[in-house]
């Protein structure tokens, strides 16, 4: 049973990660032969000031828009 975990800023919309989930989906089920129901995604909203580039904190590398 695949398990996929993605890692991103907070942010991204309900109908954002639900594309995200069919196509990841779609890519290893193609790829490793298996059905769509072995398949386990877990997207993890992260705050940009929780990650950290360059010796800061992506808060203030990137703000939000």
């Amino acid at each position: 049973m695949p398990y996929i975990s993605i890692e991103t800023f907070e942010g991204k919309t309900a109908e954002q990660k639900k594309a995200l989930i069919k196509e990841v989906t779609r890519a290893v089920t193609s790829t490793l032969e298996v059905p769509p129901e072995a398949v386990w995604i877990v997207i993890k909203d992260i705050p940009r000031s929780n990650w950290g580039e360059w010796g800061k904190p992506c808060s203030e590398l990137y703000p939000v828009e």
